[in-house]
């Protein structure tokens, strides 16, 4: 069974750094929409949205898994 949950130190600055990178994205973006780049503030946003799911990637494994279960058991 694959690991899913934070287990050791590098965890947690893995997940601390893709947070503080969504963090300044976040406010890069604000910066590129008051600049009127639109079309780049969104695509930051984007970038954003990702490192936020990058942050919670073991919780969102945690819940798959126990979907996925569910699933199989049903069958």
């Amino acid at each position: 069974m694959p690991r899913r949950s934070h287990e050791s130190l590098g965890d947690y600055i893995s997940s601390a750094c893709f947070g503080g990178v969504a963090f300044l994205s976040l406010l890069n973006g604000l910066e590129a929409f008051y600049a009127g780049n639109i079309l780049r503030a969104i695509s930051i946003w984007f970038v954003c949205f990702l490192l936020c799911l990058a942050v919670f990637r073991y919780a969102i494994a945690r819940l798959f898994d126990s979907i996925t279960e569910k699933k199989n058991k049903k069958l």
